[in-house]
């Protein structure tokens, strides 16, 4: 039996919610320095009229974007990882205390 059930609660939801980041914001973490319109590239001085959301952004606009996504999608991958650590560190400990 675990010492803090909650813990396992945590791990999984820093697991699940780190995953989500991550593939929201997958894109922008696989374009690099690319910035992209509808995922067509894009050029410094262009606009970007978005079929889906019908705002119009500069390159400069789309580029924040994207480098927002990118962090917010490191940051995902790093929740995860703590999920992870928190799931065997848990593991570890029940084991440990059972012995």
């Amino acid at each position: 039996m675990t010492a803090h059930p909650w813990l396992r609660v945590l791990a999984g939801a820093l697991v699940i919610v780190g995953l989500a980041m991550f593939f929201i914001n997958a894109e922008a973490l696989l374009n690099g320095d690319a910035v992209e319109c509808d995922g067509s590239p894009m050029r410094p001085g262009q606009w970007c009229a978005s079929a889906s959301g019908g705002e119009t952004l500069s390159y400069e606009e789309e580029k924040k974007n994207e480098a927002r996504g990118e962090l917010v999608g490191y940051a995902g991958v790093g929740l995860g990882t703590l999920g992870i650590v928190l799931f065997i560190s848990n593991g570890i400990t029940t084991w440990r205390r059972n012995r």
